[in-house]
């Protein structure tokens, strides 16, 4: 393994940090105002005054409820009648 100049590593860092900034305050938000289902969701967490972190558990009770509901439309699914 050959190593890197210092200059070289740090540069690869500052990359590695502009790459995540870029992602976390560019894209993602162009992506939430891209696709009208990803922003009716985050208007809904933004009115409810959800904490993102907790979104995705289920100490939320809205949340909580979708789960089951989104559960229960796989487990009960409508099959169509069988044949003979």
């Amino acid at each position: 393994m050959q190593k890197k100049s210092a200059l070289r590593r740090w540069g690869s860092l500052l990359v590695g940090l502009f790459m995540t900034w870029l992602v976390v305050f560019v894209a993602c938000p162009a992506l939430v105002n891209a696709v009208p289902d990803m922003k009716l969701m985050a208007n809904f967490v933004d009115e409810a005054d959800i904490e993102t972190g907790e979104f995705y558990y289920t100490d939320i009770e809205c949340v909580g409820h979708a789960n089951i509901g989104a559960r229960s439309t796989f487990d009960f699914m409508p099959h169509g009648p069988q044949p003979d």
